[in-house]
């Protein structure tokens, strides 16, 4: 009910053409003598690194939600609104960084200026794409025991390391995703279903997929994938079923950071997708779900203070969005969406359905990843939206007011020198004019 009020209201927004302002919320400054957040009434103060006019209010600690309620909380009791950026690179590769690259010259690396700009710009969280395939690229051995032994990238997780403190350093708060494009780097020269073909794919480790030859068939990427939140072996005995070996991996990384207030999330699982042949719509929905809440649990028990982020489909993926039907059984649950729609008019009825059923569960609802209708489109075959300014600035503005949690997609397109459709800089502009103080 409050956010139909709210869309009735936006309406006569859009229509009056008029600008709004979001409600400021109470402000919170870090005291380094006392290591703890100090409520103040001073908006200017919400991030003490910005440098931006506009400023997202600066995170301090572990977030949390509430039961059948759509907002997140920190732990006095404020609403936080996550604004903030994809700062991706350590989700590409085999295992190894960029200073050894594999044969599709890929390797994963991170844009060190982004430890300092994302918090003075204005933002207060970032999104680090990640790879189970770099965080575990040797395959899991079997104990005398019956145990899988699991053998975890060191100089990866050390960087992921530096990575937190960096964040740590201005008050950004981290989420890692757990990312993949086209399932796996086992899978190579495929028809990859967003950026149009890539070398290889990322995320899965590529020992699930030990038999895969090159070039890739759509249809091995959907079988693939069907098979994995089925929880079916494509390698036999060889390896831990999918979805246990998957569980290791995000368990750890949740236990590593138990200790880390500036880690406050995990993103389960990014761009799920399916295929006629893997099921109905229901049925597909309703294996999301179990991997999620099962997921879930793994990481609560390592880490309860963590926001479990779980991700539908991406509109254009497959043949319906959303699919999914219930959320997580699990506490700090955080339900996830993406746009790539050609423009807001396009993507609207895809956001009122993610919007309704997070309404519908009580939980809140995030925006994890847009380029601003390819405005910040770095691949190949581009189609800018002409009114994407426009667009941008309408979608931004209704997030804000319903409550949507949001982060661009990505740094690559505001503060490195790869090539877009419009200049960074005018993209950057947009995103800030958007940012609400709270």
């Amino acid at each position: 009910m409050r956010r139909s009020i709210l869309l009735v209201i936006f309406t006569a927004f859009l229509f009056l053409t008029a600008s709004l302002q979001a409600p400021a919320f109470g402000s919170v400054l870090y005291s380094e003598e006392q290591g703890d957040s100090l409520t103040s009434t001073s908006p200017a103060s919400t991030n003490l690194f910005c440098t931006s006019p506009l400023c997202a209010r600066m995170i301090t600690g572990w977030l949390h939600t509430e039961p059948d309620s759509t907002n997140i909380y920190d732990y006095n009791g404020n609403v936080v609104h996550l604004q903030g950026v994809n700062v991706d690179g350590l989700d590409f590769g085999t295992g190894s960084s960029m200073r050894n690259p594999d044969s599709c010259r890929k390797g994963w690396s991170i844009q060190r200026t982004s430890f300092v700009n994302v918090a003075s710009w204005g933002f207060n969280s970032v999104r680090i794409p990640i790879s189970w395939e770099n965080l575990e690229p040797t395959p899991p051995s079997l104990a005398t025991n019956g145990t899988w032994i699991h053998h975890w990238n060191i100089p990866y997780l050390n960087e992921l390391d530096l990575v937190v403190g960096e964040f740590e350093k201005t008050h950004i708060a981290v989420i890692f995703d757990f990312a993949q494009v086209d399932v796996s780097p086992a899978f190579q020269q495929a028809p990859e279903k967003v950026q149009g073909g890539e070398c290889e794919g990322w995320g899965n480790p590529t020992w699930l997929y030990s038999s895969i030859t090159s070039p890739t068939t759509g249809q091995e990427l959907a079988t693939a994938m069907c098979n994995f939140f089925n929880d079916l072996s494509m390698v036999g005995d060889m390896s831990p079923l999918p979805i246990e070996a998957m569980e290791a991996a995000e368990g750890m990384l949740a236990s590593r950071y138990a200790n880390s207030p500036t880690v406050i999330g995990i993103d389960m699982f990014n761009e799920p997708w399916f295929d006629s042949s893997c099921g109905s719509l229901t049925s597909e929905g309703g294996l999301l779900t179990s991997f999620y809440t099962k997921m879930g649990q793994v990481i609560a028990a390592e880490n309860p203070h963590l926001l479990l982020i779980f991700e539908d489909t991406t509109p254009g993926l497959m043949h319906g969005a959303p699919i999914l039907k219930s959320a997580p059984s699990v506490a700090n649950a955080v339900y996830e969406f993406h746009i790539y729609t050609s423009t807001w008019t396009t993507a609207q009825p895809y956001v009122h359905a993610f919007l309704n059923n997070a309404d519908g569960w009580g939980v809140p609802i995030w925006m994890g990843e847009f380029d601003a209708f390819e405005a910040g489109c770095t691949g190949i075959n581009c189609k800018l939206d002409p009114n994407w300014q426009a667009d941008t600035q309408s979608m931004l503005t209704f997030c804000n007011l319903v409550g949507i949690n949001w982060a661009y997609f990505s740094y690559y397109s505001l503060g490195t020198d790869l090539h877009t459709p419009v200049p960074h800089s005018e993209i950057l502009a947009t995103l800030l004019d958007e940012i609400t103080i709270s």
